[in-house]
């Protein structure tokens, strides 16, 4: 089975996946991030294949992956550029094949305290986990919906999860999506 780690920062991601014996591909906009994850990998002789990429560029094959895992790396974006990566994630899925994505909600600590560039999209965030992350989309729930149906997915579920990070509370929405 072929999965994508969409954005895998540091790996922790791609390494469970390696780790687990997946066929893993993994791909980030930072060469240090990348070179951090492949260290990792082999310093317990697991293997992924790597990139350094843009997530609005990035390039694999039309229906490749089995699964495209995105954690928190997509919602860093304006709406039409997240609606972009969505319909790459789409391309690059084979029929059949799932998404998992994870984004924060609007019932997050800091949600609304910076500018707001576009509706739901903010830069500047004054508080909160999001703090200094510079372009933030906060999605509702609906509207997470509503753009991975518009993007083709089918099936689409969307569950949160509410938790505390240093006492502020966090709001994750995570979506499951098939082709």
């Amino acid at each position: 089975m072929r999965i994508l780690d969409f954005g895998c920062g540091q790996g922790a991601s791609t390494w469970f996946l390696a780790r687990e014996g997946f066929n893993t591909y993994a791909f980030d906009g930072s060469e240090s991030a990348i070179r951090k994850a492949k260290e990792r990998l082999e310093s317990e002789g697991l293997y992924a294949s790597f990139q350094v990429a843009d997530a609005a560029a990035v390039e694999y094959p039309d229906e490749f992956f089995d699964a495209v895992i995105d954690n928190v790396c997509i919602y860093a974006n304006r709406i039409d550029d997240i609606f972009r990566m969505y319909q790459i994630v789409y391309r690059m899925l084979k029929k059949g094949g799932k998404l998992f994505s994870s984004c924060f909600g609007d019932e997050l600590y800091g949600y609304d305290t910076g500018v707001e560039i576009e509706k739901g999209t903010f830069t500047d965030i004054q508080v909160g986990p999001l703090k200094d992350r510079g372009v933030t989309h906060i999605f509702r729930q609906k509207e997470l919906e509503e753009l991975l149906s518009a993007t083709g997915f089918k099936d689409v579920q969307v569950d949160w999860n509410r938790y505390t990070d240093h006492g502020e509370p966090v709001h994750l929405l995570i979506a499951i999506a098939e082709k």
